[in-house]
């Protein structure tokens, strides 16, 4: 284990607990799990380093860097003030705009960035941190905001590094030219033109002057902002607080070199623009944190979040991936999302016509047909534009995103074919030939309808519109090398904004930070090997006002379940973050933890992870239980039910009491069996490979190291009470575990969003489940105790045993609540066989136990990357030229 870690983890512990060394040393072995001996060596460091301050007889001024460390964990900003002048602005016009509902906790979110930030009061005082939002959520406003808060708070020099692409820095510099800045702010770069030189910057930078530079992260670029600031005299930028806002900043930010030696020029760049920074904050900003929580904690000089992550709330009417596509849940008590019904499969054949083969030479031939999956997608397009039109909404901009490749020759070959396809719609609606359309309206219109927040209009409104949506759109490619690029803020003759009808194509221009407007339709079949490439490609995450019932996905059901996979590495990464806040730790005493993916999917590029090691999870205490089920194989379902007779079998026959039927109720209760016994059964039971939050060979390997000598209660539940719909007695059935009366089958309708032979139930347990083995007398009086959650009921009561809950799921499950039968969430089981459900409670044995190498990655604070063709664009934009000389403060 790392000294610097173990000695970083001692100081923080005697910190922040006001305990003693050796108190430290004790609670710290305890909470990693390892024997207080392996401390030692990092306590003895202490010690002597302690013994040598106590003989130092220097003056206080010596102690700098200690006061300066007690400054870093300071709270100094709380909110605004009287005479501010930067924020007020910004939000009256937030206050008016769109963004008026969100307003309160973007002035929440912002102010607790901000007070994170170093004090700009304080000289010489540097803080390095990370604000981690959703994609395309609208973190923009946020920084935004954070930037207004901290000019007012005495911040001068502003850097926003907006990402790579000329057209993503160009959004970012109109924003906020247009929320922010007034004539008092001096524009180091302007829309059109990026970071060139700037004259006599330090008389700019002493006269008090505001100034902000909206730059790429291109070497050209970064070296001449290096360059300007090294050239500043020291004691001047000492006096400057500098704010970096790098915008997607696990892009080109990390060092991605292979040789854990040298760096990449980008990240050279920013490292070095950081180091001329004397006193501020570096701010990195991205929904995808998996290269930055890996960066090397140990390393000053590198842009790792040391000193805070902030986890921003996500927002009420934001749709992302687990609304979109549902995920696991964490625990019992969390209730995630079922997904909605706004996802369409691509056919694997459709995918594979669209995706180019190898050789650069074969790519720029590569034109294949629209497949039809495609063509259903651009009619629904047509046909959602002209619902959103005879909404009353045909004044907003309408996309559709089409993401087959990140090869950059086939996009204007689909280009060609795509309008071609809509000329001949176009010539089919001339003749009065709709019924493409009629189709796609009735297909679709309904099928999401529980979001909507307005009506939908009969076909009949809807067909009036089609010609028109038709006739505007404009097919455009957006990569490094078009010129004809997405653009909304185009205008007529007469200076009029368009509102633009567009089908964009393209690849990694279209993957990250760039926001398509009015976003309704996506095809996507682009593939990715890592969490934070396919996470950023999710371009249909976002605010869709007014038209929330309309978007609609299309993409292989395999990505489809991969988008479900990160929804909750998402909502596992922002519980660390929570926690960690919670605990008043900062990311450089203790990593964030981030899941592997169990098939394909790495986490980050292996060249971004070389810091990264496996950390150890473990399972005392945890409660989980199977929902995901094999729904057409036989044989796994047959094998399933044999081995919970087994499980059975073996408990009637180790159990001093045996299995006994809890009077009045179709519930069996066993104790005291022996783990031998839970390991035989988790050895022949077959837990569906979906659900990766719960492997047998993980759990098997904990009890055999850390409770091998637990004791295990086992329940067997079944159904209370008859189920009917519509007044008719559903039979639900029963199985026969080898006890002396068949047990019923419970009903649990899998979701309608499952994989194709996978049925996939939600949830199989109620809370109530996890304290079924203990005295009904103790749960009747749970509130008298004071009892506010299982674990601790359980830790109190039942002697420290582990719990096996098996439940036969009916395979005549149906939808029956008058939701699930509303939305169309839930589907019938069409399962050969009854299912056996599976809950366990691991025995809460404490910090005490060895954990189980668990599948988790983890920096501790103590794969070769294929790269996009457009993935380093050519550089197309001006240098702006700016005097500092002739600014003087307004």
């Amino acid at each position: 284990m790392d000294p610097a870690f173990i000695r970083e983890t001692l100081i923080g512990r005697m910190r922040r607990h006001g305990e003693d060394l050796e108190a430290a040393m004790r609670s710290t072995a305890r909470g990693l799990g390892v024997d207080i001996s392996t401390l030692k060596p990092a306590a003895d460091a202490i010690r002597r380093e302690g013994a040598r301050n106590r003989l130092l007889t220097e003056p206080a001024g010596v102690v700098k860097d200690l006061v300066r460390d007690e400054l870093t964990h300071e709270s100094w900003y709380t909110g605004e003030e009287e005479g501010d002048e930067f924020w007020p602005r910004l939000r009256a016009k937030m206050q008016l705009g769109s963004l008026s509902e969100a307003l309160p906790e973007i002035d929440k979110a912002s102010t607790k960035v901000v007070a994170l930030c170093a004090d700009p009061n304080v000289r010489r005082l540097k803080k390095r941190g990370m604000v981690v939002g959703h994609v395309q959520s609208g973190k923009t406003a946020n920084y935004t905001a954070v930037m207004a808060k901290a000019a007012d708070a005495g911040y001068q020099l502003f850097i926003v590094l907006a990402g790579m692409h000329n057209n993503l820095r160009r959004q970012t510099q109109v924003r906020l030219t247009k929320d922010l800045l007034d004539d008092s702010w001096a524009p180091l770069t302007t829309r059109d033109d990026d970071f060139g030189t700037v004259t006599n910057g330090s008389a700019m930078l002493k006269n008090g002057t505001k100034a902000i530079a909206v730059v790429k992260k291109n070497q050209s670029r970064l070296e001449s902002l290096r360059t300007w600031l090294s050239e500043i005299p020291e004691d001047i930028r000492a006096r400057v607080p500098v704010m970096i806002l790098d915008d997607e900043a696990d892009q080109a930010t990390p060092n991605s070199s292979t040789n854990a030696d040298s760096k990449t020029r980008i990240n050279e760049l920013v490292r070095e623009i950081w180091a001329e920074v004397k006193t501020g904050t570096y701010v990195g900003y991205t929904a995808t944190p998996f290269a930055n929580v890996f960066m090397d904690p140990h390393d000053e000089e590198e842009l790792y979040p040391a000193d805070f992550i902030v986890d921003l709330p996500r927002p009420k009417a934001y749709f992302g991936a687990e609304r979109l596509f549902g995920r696991e849940p964490l625990d019992e008590e969390d209730t995630p999302s079922d997904g909605m019904d706004v996802i369409r499969y691509v056919p694997d054949e459709d995918a594979d016509q669209l995706r180019p083969p190898s050789g650069a030479e074969n790519r720029n031939r590569f034109d294949p047909e629209l497949p039809p999956s495609l063509i259903e997608a651009i009619s629904w397009f047509i046909v959602s534009t002209a619902i959103r039109h005879a909404r009353g909404e045909a004044a907003e901009h309408s996309s559709m995103l089409i993401h087959t490749t990140h090869f950059v020759g086939p996009h204007f070959a689909m280009k060609e074919r795509v309008d071609a396809h809509l000329q001949m719609r176009l010539r089919e609606l001339a003749e009065g030939r709709s019924e493409v359309f009629h189709e796609s309206f009735e297909r679709e219109a309904a099928r999401a309808s529980d979001s909507a927040t307005k009506p939908m209009p009969p076909w009949e409104t809807v067909q009036e519109h089609l010609c028109s949506v038709a006739e505007s759109v404009r097919v455009i490619v957006d990569n490094g090398f078009s010129r004809d690029r997405l653009d909304y803020e185009r205008e007529d003759d007469d200076g009029e904004k368009l509102t633009e009808t567009v089908i964009a194509i393209g690849g990694g221009t279209l993957s990250r930070g760039l926001t398509l407007e009015g976003l309704v339709v996506s095809y996507f079949v682009r593939t990715s090997n890592t969490y934070d490439t396919l996470l950023q490609m999710g371009r249909w995450f976002g605010f869709r006002p007014g038209y929330e019932d309309l978007p609609r996905i299309w993409m292989p059901r395999s990505l489809a379940l991969e988008f479900q996979f990160l929804a909750l590495i998402e909502e596992e990464i922002r519980q660390d973050m929570r926690r960690l806040e919670k605990m008043q730790v900062t990311p450089k005493e203790m990593g964030i933890r981030v899941r592997s993916h169990p098939g394909r999917l790495a986490i980050v590029a292996k060249n971004k992870m070389q810091h990264a090691d496996i950390v150890w999870v473990s399972f005392s205490g945890k409660r989980l239980q199977t929902f995901i089920f094999d729904e057409f194989d036989a044989s796994i379902q047959r094998q399933n039910i044999e081995a919970a007779r087994k499980l059975i079998a073996e408990a009637s026959n180790s159990s001093a009491a045996g299995v006994r039927q809890i009077s009045g109720s179709p519930k069996w209760v066993a104790h005291d069996l022996p783990a031998a016994t839970v390991i035989r059964f988790l050895n022949s039971y077959r837990i569906h490979p979906d659900q990766s939050s719960m492997r047998a060979d993980h759990l098997i390997g904990w009890i055999e190291t850390a409770a091998s000598d637990r004791r295990w209660n086992l329940v067997i539940k079944g159904s209370a009470q008859q189920q009917t719909l519509d007044g008719t007695v559903i039979d639900l059935g029963s199985i026969d575990l080898g006890l002396p009366v068949e047990v019923p089958a419970v009903n649990r309708a899998p979701l309608t969003s499952s994989s194709k032979g996978v049925a996939n139930i939600k949830s199989l347990l109620s809370q109530s489940d996890w304290y079924a083995d203990l005295d009904p007398t103790l749960i009747a009086d749970r509130k008298a105790l004071d009892y506010t959650a299982a674990r601790e009921l359980r830790r109190d009561h039942a002697n420290g045993n582990g719990l096996i809950i098996i439940y036969p799921v009916s395979k005549h499950s149906v939808p029956l609540s008058p939701a699930q039968l509303r939305t169309n969430s839930r589907r019938a089981m069409t399962s050969p066989e009854h299912l056996i459900g599976v809950g366990i409670i691991l025995p809460d044995i404490g910090n005490d136990g060895v954990a189980e190498e668990g599948d988790y990655y983890s920096v501790t604070p103590d794969w070769e990357m294929t790269a996009d063709s457009d993935e380093t664009p050519p550089d197309l934009e001006g240098s702006a030229q700016f005097d500092g000389a002739d600014r003087q403060r307004a």
